[in-house]
């Protein structure tokens, strides 16, 4: 249990990195800006998701925030109005990632109690039994981790962060490759264990389905690097409703927004020119008013690139929207 309360921020965060550019001829990676400006708050207790298409960013973040990123940064990033270092990120934070080796021959009970911790003896059996229980582990806790499902593998990687006592936990794409029900039960021991212990807990996800949707608490959009949406899961309705998009009913919200904000890094052709109607448009946009959004499409003969255009437009207005709301509401508080 964490006796204090955490925040942690990050404030116009930029991230230049080598990126697979997919081209035959190219012979590696270029450098590339994958990281624009994007803004986060996770408070203790509380499930922000990463929400994002493959190339948008959402483990480059996450690499970032724990100091563990290739390439150069600026920006900030906070844990309760201090920068956090390195290695503070290593004191009081956990990462859980894809690449998670487990010792051969030990069972998940012992693979927990092995954890390096601050704790010993009866208070570090005790919270062994506590996480396994929390983490729905205790039926296979006698089990060899060789013999593991993906997801108990994938819950018992979160454990040995959990048993630490992290006052933030970073979870790259927890659910990817889980079947549904095994995603639902992830996400929400997740949210069941950030309410109990305080942890504050920041997940990317790609394909996030309908029934997580109440289990998180913030939810942050990300597209080719820029924030379309940073904030609350209960405001993002009425945020996207009134600048113009509102959520069809019986839609998942989530994939809803997330697919309105998408553009494959691997079509996008930046020579190309998009000509958005009625620029005027943008002005009661940005203040308060809703507005019908028009953009039109010239000069393409591919229905692939026409959509990525497409896409490309719609995310450039909702970044500005976000973004100018974003300086509005700072300017505003200060």
């Amino acid at each position: 249990m964490i006796g204090s309360d955490y925040v942690l921020e990050a404030h116009n965060i930029y991230h230049t990195t080598e990126v697979d550019t997919g081209g035959c001829f190219n012979g590696g990676g270029q450098s590339a800006l994958v990281l624009k400006g994007v803004h986060l708050t996770v408070h203790s207790g509380e499930v922000m998701a990463i929400l994002g298409s493959k190339g948008s960013g959402k483990r480059a973040l996450l690499d970032v925030i724990a100091r563990r990123s290739d390439g150069s940064s600026r920006g900030q990033v906070l844990l309760n109005g201090a920068p956090l270092t390195k290695s503070l990120f290593q004191q009081r934070c956990g990462y859980v990632t894809h690449a998670c080796d487990f010792i051969p021959g030990l069972t998940v009970s012992q693979t927990l109690h092995y954890t390096p911790t601050i704790l010993g003896g009866y208070l570090k059996s005790s919270k062994v039994r506590q996480v396994l229980a929390d983490l729905a582990l205790s039926q296979v806790s006698h089990k060899k981790v060789e013999n593991l499902n993906i997801s108990e593998k994938r819950r018992l990687a979160i454990g040995i962060q959990l048993v630490r006592d992290p006052v933030m936990l970073l979870l790259d794409e927890p659910t990817q490759g889980l079947d549904p029900l095994s995603a639902y039960l992830l996400i929400s021991i997740l949210s069941n264990s950030a309410k109990k212990t305080g942890c504050g807990i920041l997940l990317s996800l790609e394909k996030p389905r309908s029934d997580v949707f109440p289990f998180l608490d913030r939810a942050l959009f990300l597209c080719l690097g820029g924030a379309v949406y940073s904030g609350g899961t209960r405001a993002m309705l009425e945020y996207f409703h009134g600048i113009g998009f509102p959520c069809p009913q019986l839609e998942n919200p989530l994939m809803y927004y997330l697919c309105l904000s998408t553009v494959d890094r691997r079509h996008v052709i930046f020579n190309q020119q998009i000509s958005i109607t009625s620029w005027i448009t943008i002005l009661p946009l940005l203040l308060n008013s809703t507005v019908s959004v028009k953009v039109v499409i010239i000069r393409y003969a591919d229905i692939i690139t026409a959509l990525t255009a497409f896409s490309t437009a719609i995310t450039a207005l909702l970044r500005v929207v976000f973004e100018s709301r974003h300086v509005h509401c700072t300017i505003g508080t200060n």
